[in-house]
């Protein structure tokens, strides 16, 4: 397998500057009561054609939808599971965006997939395979209030059960690419121990579709080389906000894959196509190109729109300088 681009996740939905929001327009005239679902569900599959094309366009390999129907990575799916009620805004990280804190309140169970119905749209608008993504069970736990529970093992392992049945649906809709996003790891390695467990209750299910554990905002060395012992099949890692990753991926065994955030997700500056193919071609001759995968460093949800699309474009053209 070639050496390959994605995205991790979200996109800017606000359009270039002068441009029309679509999406903002119809959802506020759905807070009025002027349109309904289907309208409100027709602009949301508007937005995501639009950005699945952006994204082919700039050459991007492996694409998501952009987010597009979800507000946060927690609301869809805290709000699609008994047992959860959602909460107040709480500041995502240490962004300038905000996620609503699910609070669960009774025992966690499956309702029904949270996030198939967006994913087929855009796999049937896509040139080619579209990423699903999910929460991890940690950072799920960790961003969220347990008023029910009581033990965090419980807490994570009853979000895991759920994560785990929402993965094996995506994957029988036609997910090859499946990430399971885990921030909130980097900075619990006491939970280390506890997301093999979680995560493999997902990952086990599976048969066929390849598994990316993703991390963002930061280095794993807090983790160590056991964060490779996770059971999934690739690792997302951030080599933006942290540099000292490049120590850690020494330690990455044979046979599996790397996802390398190597533009900065979180700054306007374009960074140039020589230097992302410069840290490309380091990381790949560490790992093997055909090993990795380049990415953004977290989802561009928090750049302007024209420039995630140029971020995107230097990424694409840099990654074939190398392969080339």
């Amino acid at each position: 397998m070639a050496l390959q681009s994605t995205v991790v996740g979200s996109y800017p939905k606000p359009p270039e500057e002068g441009g029309s929001f679509a999406l903002r327009k119809t959802l506020q005239a759905w807070q009025r009561g002027e349109v309904g679902e289907a309208e409100l569900a027709g602009a949301r599959r508007d937005l995501a054609r639009e950005i699945i094309a952006e994204q082919e366009a700039a050459g991007i390999d492996l694409v998501t939808d952009g987010h597009v129907w979800w507000d946060d990575i927690l609301t869809p799916f805290a709000g699609n599971m008994a047992g959860f009620e959602i909460g107040g805004l709480l500041r995502w990280f240490d962004n300038n965006v905000y996620y609503r804190r699910p609070v669960c309140v009774d025992e966690i169970e499956w309702r029904g997939p949270s996030s198939i119905e967006a994913w087929r749209f855009a796999q049937s608008v896509a040139g080619g395979p579209v990423k699903a993504v999910i929460p991890g069970p940690v950072t799920f736990a960790r961003l969220s209030v347990d008023e029910h529970y009581g033990d965090h093992g419980r807490f994570v392992e009853a979000i895991a059960s759920v994560l785990a049945q929402e993965a094996f649906e995506l994957e029988a809709a036609g997910a090859r690419f499946i990430q399971i996003d885990e921030p909130a790891l980097l900075g619990a390695p006491e939970d280390l121990e506890l997301a093999k467990r979680a995560i493999g209750q997902a990952s086990g299910q599976l048969e066929a579709a390849t598994t990316i554990l993703c991390t963002y905002f930061g280095d794993a060395k807090r983790l160590g080389a056991e964060l490779f012992e996770l059971p999934v099949d690739s690792f997302g890692l951030d080599f933006v906000a942290g540099p000292d990753n490049r120590e850690l991926i020494a330690s990455l065994p044979a046979g599996l894959g790397l996802q390398a955030g190597v533009v900065d997700a979180r700054n306007t500056r374009l960074e140039t196509t020589d230097e992302v193919a410069a840290t490309i071609d380091d990381l790949a001759s560490g790992v093997g190109a055909d090993n990795l995968t380049v990415s953004p460093s977290a989802g561009l949800e928090f750049l302007p729109r024209d420039k995630a699309k140029a971020k995107l474009e230097r990424l694409a053209q840099a990654a074939a300088r190398v392969q080339g």
